[in-house]
Order: structure tokens, then sequence, then C-alpha cells
């Protein structure tokens, strides 16, 4: 367990603090997004969100732990695509909260822009570029 909770914290270390600006910027925007589903905690929407984004972490750190800060990564979004359809059944259900359906509708958006970059990382990782491209240790 120790094991995994130094991977998380390594891996939010590398993404808030050795990125570059504007990926950075992009990590900030993509957890803060995600993070909304605190607001709506009350609600299954908010539960699934936070619960899809812990698997999600999780397995982002046992893939660490095994092949460092790969491009292979982002794999673990695939958790989206269900949370996405189970999502869509529920349009009407959510229209009765104020501001959940524009909170999932930009969750949607700004999850499948991370989509598109995974896709694109999962490719270039299937091609070859499988070396660890940060470290959390200096060196």
């Amino acid at each position: 367990m120790l094991t995994l909770t130094t991977n998380i914290l390594k891996i939010f270390g590398i993404c808030f603090l050795r990125f570059q600006p504007m990926p950075r910027l992009w990590v900030i925007w993509l957890v803060a997004v995600n993070l909304g589903c605190v607001g709506f905690i009350a609600r299954p929407e908010g539960q699934v969100v936070l619960a899809v984004t812990l698997v999600a972490v999780l397995a982002q750190a046992v893939l660490f732990g095994r092949m460092g800060f790969t491009r292979v990564l982002g794999i673990t979004h695939v958790l989206w695509i269900p949370m996405f359809a189970w999502l869509a059944s529920r349009v009407d259900a959510m229209a009765t909260t104020p501001g959940l359906t524009e909170w999932v509708a930009l969750l949607f958006v700004t999850n499948l822009a991370s989509f598109v970059i995974d896709l694109a990382d999962a490719h270039r990782f299937i091609r070859g570029d499988r070396a660890p491209h940060y470290t959390w240790a200096r060196g």
C-alpha cells in the first residue's frame, strides 16, 4: 500500500512540478474538471466519476511502478468510455440538478481531448517510444 501511495505522489509530483508549463496547465485543468465531481457528490453521477477517477489513478500507480512514467499511463482513461455511456443514459435525471448537466458536458469535452492525447501517446508507445520520459528524481 505504501508503494502504491508513493507512486501516486510521484505521478502527481511529475505532472504538477516537472512538466513544462503548457502540459502542466493542461493537467491542472484536467484534474480540476474531474474533481468537480466533489461538487455533485450527493448525486450518483458525482460518485461514479469519483470512483472511476480513483480506479484510473490506482491503475496508473501500478503501471508507473512497473514501467515508470511512460506514454502508456493514459491507457487507464479507457475507463471513461463506459462512464460516459452511463452518464449519457442519465441526461434526463441530471437535468433536475442545477449545474450538473453543464459540468458533465465540460467533463466530456475535457476528457475527450485528453483521450485523444492518450491515443496519440499509446500509438507512440506501440511504435517503440517506451522509455520513461519523466522521472521524479533528477538525474
